[in-house]
């Protein structure tokens, strides 16, 4: 038997070579990828700026290298434009995040003293939906009476205690009963916040009035279902805005909207 003769394999064809500009193209996609995703989010949106610049450098330098080996544009064109809209959104957000800080930091500011300014849907609810005095109200799980309003207590503030100082406007005093309707435990103190709405269109907290005042509303004890308690609570505004005011009370912890006024006169 004749010995068979084998013919050598053939050498493996060499790769392929690369295609020039792919590479950069992949990464710019990526980049331009990364940066849209993340550039809305606060602090992070910072570093992900030079990412998206980083991603247009590589896209138009993709594209330049596409052009001269006339290769496809279409993933440097997209890392382009990802990259475009992430820088976009990293100065819209920071815009969007400026704003709400300075809103919020404006509001503090404004607040600090205890007087806010009305907004005008609340300037037509307090002169459209007030109650008189001596009227009852469901607020949270309360039941709220305004059971009268000293438009001028600065002679019984003063003489509550020999520490109180003059007002810097007048004393008003609102004395108000309340019953808890709840089923655990309530502190009116707590739960319920009182302000003085102006006639002058701005919104006065207790915090304007340092004074002690009489009957004051954290010596109620606290409430179980049934339980009544009565105190007053204490302003300090200018005379200008008595007039024509209301006393707003709402919860201060709540999702619901439980507010109610009632006339001061």
């Amino acid at each position: 038997m004749e010995n068979a003769t084998y013919s050598p394999a053939p050498a493996p064809l060499p790769a392929p070579p690369a295609k020039p500009g792919k590479g950069l193209a992949v990464t710019a996609l990526v980049l331009g990828i990364v940066a849209f995703a993340l550039c809305w989010v606060p602090v992070l949106n910072n570093l992900f700026l030079f990412v998206g610049i980083a991603g247009l450098g590589f896209a138009v330098a993709a594209l330049v290298v596409a052009s001269k080996r006339r290769a496809p544009k279409g993933m440097p064109i997209a890392g382009l434009i990802l990259s475009v809209l992430s820088i976009i959104g990293v100065f819209a957000t920071q815009a969007l995040y400026s704003a709400a800080i300075d809103s919020v930091v404006e509001s503090i500011e404004d607040g600090s003293d205890g007087v806010v300014a009305a907004t005008e849907e609340e300037q037509e609810e307090a002169g459209t939906q007030s109650l008189a005095i001596g009227n009852s109200a469901e607020i949270g799980e309360y039941t709220v009476t305004v059971t009268g309003v000293n438009l001028n207590a600065n002679e019984q503030v003063l003489a509550e205690n020999q520490f109180n100082e003059p007002p810097a406007g007048q004393y008003v005093l609102v004395d108000m009963a309340v019953v808890y309707n709840g089923a655990e435990e309530g502190d009116p103190w707590i739960d319920l916040s009182t302000e003085f709405a102006g006639s002058d269109a701005r919104q006065y907290s207790t915090t304007t009035c340092s004074a002690v005042s009489p009957n004051p509303a954290h010596e109620v004890p606290t409430l179980t279902n049934g339980g009544a308690g009565d105190y007053s609570v204490c302003f300090d505004v200018p005379a200008e805005a008595v007039n024509d005011a209301k006393v707003l009370v709402k919860t201060s912890f709540s999702f619901k909207d439980d507010r109610v006024y009632w006339a001061a006169q």
